[in-house]
C-alpha cells in the first residue's frame, strides 16, 4: 500500500468521480483507476461501486475512509515537520500529561511568539500518552507532568497546582444530598485525595476527560468537581461557583520535562524557565473551604 493509493482513494471518495480525482491530482484517469484497483487487490475488498453517475463508496469503502483520512493527516504532519527540520526550522512540540494544563500550553505558545518570534509550533492534547516516553521517542520536545521526571530527562519543578472542590451552589461536605460529582483523570495522587475526602459523600459520578469540558458542563448542569484555582477563581469571585465547605485544597505536583540531548535542548530549557515564571505569577487566592 502506498501513500499515492491512499491519496487517490480519498480524492475519489471526496469527489465521487474518477475523472475529477485525476484532474485534482494532476494525473491521468488511467492512473487513478490503476491505483484504486491495486488498493482493492491488496485489501481484497471492493471499495467503490462504479456507474454512469460516478463512483460511490461501498460499505467496505466507508469503513476504510476514517482510517485513510487519519493516515493522510499523519503523513502531512510528519512530512511538514521533516521539511521544517531539514530547512533549519525545527518544529517545537509541546504537550501536557493532564488536561488541567492545556491553557498553560497556550500561554507558553504566546510567550514563545512574544519573546522568540515566529516558530513552527505544535500542541499535543493527547492526555492518554506517557509524555516522558513521548519525549524519549521524539514525539514531544517539552511537556508538563505530575510525575517525577525520569533520570534520563531534565526536570524543572514548577509551583504546585492548587485544586479546589467547587459547586454550582453553596454545598457542605456534611450534607446528605450532595449533587453529582464530576471526576477527572488526574493521576494517582488526585485519585487518593478524592477517595480520602469524598468516599461515601458525593452522589452519582460522571467521568470527564477534559477539565475545560467539565467546567462548561458544571456551569450548565450543576454538580461539584475539583478544578485548578486559576480556572475557577473568576467564577467564585462573581458568585457563579462556590467552594464546597469541609474539603481542603489539594496540591498537585507540576514538573516541566525535556530531553537534555535534544537539538532543541537550549530552547526547551528557556521554555521550562518561562513556564516556572508564568506559574509563579499566578495570583495567590485565599479560598475558605474548611469553615
Amino acid at each position: 500500500m502506498t501513500f499515492a493509493q491512499i491519496q487517490t482513494f480519498l480524492a475519489v471518495a471526496r469527489l465521487g468521480n474518477f475523472h475529477a480525482a485525476a484532474r485534482q491530482l494532476n494525473v491521468t484517469q488511467a492512473a487513478v483507476s490503476a491505483r484504486v484497483r491495486q488498493l482493492e487487490e491488496e485489501l481484497d475488498l471492493r471499495l467503490f461501486e462504479r456507474g454512469r453517475q460516478g463512483a460511490e463508496l461501498t460499505e467496505a469503502g466507508r469503513f476504510l475512509l476514517p482510517g485513510a483520512e487519519a493516515i493522510a493527516s499523519t503523513w502531512t504532519t510528519i512530512s511538514k515537520d521533516a521539511r521544517h527540520f531539514y530547512a533549519g526550522r525545527v518544529p517545537l512540540r509541546l504537550g501536557g500529561q493532564l488536561s488541567i494544563w492545556d491553557q498553560q500550553l497556550v500561554d507558553l505558545v504566546i510567550w514563545v511568539e512574544e519573546t522568540l518570534g515566529a516558530l513552527p509550533l505544535a500542541l499535543n492534547f493527547d492526555h492518554e500518552m506517557n509524555v516522558q516516553d513521548a519525549i524519549r521517542n521524539g514525539v514531544l520536545d517539552f511537556a508538563l507532568t505530575h510525575e517525577q521526571p525520569a533520570p534520563d530527562l531534565t526536570g524543572v519543578a514548577l509551583p504546585a497546582e492548587r485544586l479546589v472542590l467547587v459547586g454550582s451552589e453553596p454545598f457542605d461536605l456534611g450534607q446528605s444530598d450532595l449533587p453529582l460529582f464530576m471526576n477527572f483523570q488526574l493521576g494517582g495522587q488526585y485519585d487518593a485525595f478524592v477517595a480520602r475526602h469524598l468516599s461515601g459523600h458525593a452522589g452519582q459520578h460522571i467521568m470527564m476527560g477534559n477539565c475545560a469540558m467539565g467546567l462548561r458542563y458544571l456551569r450548565k448542569r450543576g454538580g461539584i468537581a475539583f478544578f485548578p484555582v486559576s480556572m475557577v477563581v473568576e467564577d467564585i469571585q462573581n458568585g457563579q461557583l462556590f467552594p464546597v465547605q469541609g474539603v481542603p485544597e489539594m496540591e498537585l505536583a507540576c514538573n516541566a520535562v525535556y530531553h537534555p540531548s535534544s537539538v532543541l535542548g537550549d530552547l526547551t530549557a528557556q521554555i521550562a524557565t518561562a513556564a516556572r515564571s508564568l506559574r509563579s505569577r499566578e495570583p495567590v487566592v485565599a479560598l475558605d473551604t474548611m469553615s
